[in-house]
């Protein structure tokens, strides 16, 4: 799931690389009424300043609702609906964040939930089975530190994203520029494995026949952008993908909202200690 957010994240800025010289239609606000303040930018200059925005963003507090079907051509007993809620706070520089998942049980009335914290010193998440607090080993910090960046600066997302500048729509209403982007097809696909390959872990070779068989049927996304600070404040997706594996295809539907909230009210994240000296150290 924060795979999605780093590939939304991306597409938000990399959507703003295109239609130079046209300005964003107005679409009506909630009220159904036409916006009155109309915005004569061009997406160029929307970049521009949002660009120069995400200097002085160092902080954000995401929330996001997310539904998932998961369906197997073979085994029925697979299939599974998931309903998941994410808290996310983000500290850019350096690079921390404390994050806490929880996902409903199919067939219980129990919800499962997952907390996790990263700093530049390690990455710790709780365990819910054995109610233990984990450590992820010394040896993979590099490879954290790297997808962590990765998840939460878009910008670095930009030119892999570039191939897409022609497949979205421009508008405004009268708090948020909106973009919207609705993908399907071969060059889609191939962006969705190029990602998963570059940041999947060391010894999971086993996982390329699945990456390879990625297809996605749809992504529609839609990112509003507030048009007094220019930071991201909403940013929606609705997706289907297939995958294949050992001769099982699996289809993957996944219907995500998330908000962006609190921009820059934090300063730091710390690790609890108790965390930090209750923590066992995680197998490779």
């Amino acid at each position: 799931m924060k795979k999605s957010l780093s590939i939304l994240l991306g597409v938000f800025f990399v959507l703003m690389l295109a239609a130079c010289n046209s300005s964003a239609d107005t679409v009506n606000n909630e009220d159904g009424t036409s916006s009155a303040k109309k915005s004569d930018l061009t997406l160029e200059q929307v970049f521009e300043k949002t660009t120069e925005a995400s200097k002085e963003l160092n902080s954000f507090k995401v929330n996001m609702d997310l539904n998932q079907v998961i369906n197997s051509d073979q085994d029925e007993a697979a299939n599974v609906t998931l309903e998941s809620t994410l808290e996310m706070d983000v500290v850019q520089d350096p690079m921390a964040f404390h994050q806490k998942i929880s996902t409903e049980i199919p067939g219980t009335e129990q919800v499962m939930e997952v907390e996790s914290y990263f700093s530049k010193d390690g990455m710790y998440y709780y365990e819910p089975t054995s109610q233990t607090w984990m450590k992820f080993p010394s040896e993979m910090m590099e490879q954290l530190v790297q997808i962590s960046n990765q998840q939460t600066n878009p910008a670095a997302e930009i030119e892999n994203l570039r191939r897409f500048v022609d497949d979205f729509t421009f508008q405004q209403d009268d708090k948020s520029y909106i973009l919207v982007l609705n993908a399907s097809g071969e060059k889609f696909t191939d962006f969705l494995k190029e990602t998963v390959e570059q940041t999947l872990p060391e010894g999971m070779a086993n996982s390329a026949e699945a990456i390879e068989s990625m297809k996605i049927n749809h992504m529609d996304y839609e990112i509003h952008i507030d048009k007094e600070t220019y930071y991201p404040t909403v940013l929606n997706l609705n997706m289907e993908m297939e995958m294949s594996a050992e001769g099982q295809k699996v289809t993957i539907a996944q219907d995500m909202k998330g908000q962006y909230v609190d921009h820059n009210h934090l300063e730091e994240i710390e690790i609890p200690q108790e965390v930090i000296e209750g923590a066992v150290e995680a197998q490779q």
